[in-house]
């Protein structure tokens, strides 16, 4: 009795194994499959291509490039293009992305919010915004014209930060010191 048992678990085993390595290589190439599906190409669009081709993008992913981040608050911000021939002090857009604040982010919605408050040409606030285009005003159900936003807005920085005064000081310390 002892003998059988023991060739029945072994032959039970033998048959578990045989049925896992079976659909192993089955398994193996479903995942390669889904490994090897690229993600969908981001459209990439300025600020006045965004504002007549959102409608074609809502709820996909794109790329706003050439704007600069402006009125950053509590509930946003914009991603801005200026006209060619703004005066420092007026504001002349050509046009504005809104930024859903509470959807982005959260170091870009706080970077925003330090750097880029009011609605001024700022170099520090010149970005590049990824998300996705919403429609809220087609969820409302509301028909005419559209107000599309981009949501999980995320803000890749062109600007390089300015120097701290510190830097400035340590450096002129080595040089007297080195005289």
């Amino acid at each position: 009795m002892r003998g059988r048992f023991h060739l029945g678990a072994l032959a039970g085993g033998l048959a578990i194994i045989a049925a896992g390595t079976a659909t192993a290589p089955a398994m193996a190439r479903q995942a390669k499959a889904r490994h090897d599906a690229a993600p969908a190409p981001v459209a990439t669009l300025d600020v006045a291509a965004f504002q007549t081709q959102a409608p074609q993008y809502v709820g996909k992913p794109v790329r706003i490039e050439g704007c600069y981040i402006t009125s950053a608050n509590s509930g946003g911000a914009d991603c801005a293009a200026f006209r060619i021939a703004d005066l420092p002090g007026q504001v002349d857009w050509n046009g504005a992305v809104p930024l859903d604040g509470p959807t982005m982010e959260e170091a870009s919605f706080h970077k925003a919010q330090q750097i880029c408050g009011d609605t001024g040409k700022h170099e520090q606030c010149q970005a590049e915004v990824s998300g996705v285009v919403y429609d809220p005003f087609g969820d409302m159900g509301v028909q005419g014209q559209r107000n599309f936003e981009l949501r999980n807005a995320r803000i890749h920085w062109l600007a390089e930060p300015a120097p701290h005064k510190a830097d400035h000081r340590h450096v002129g310390n080595e040089r007297s010191a080195s005289r």
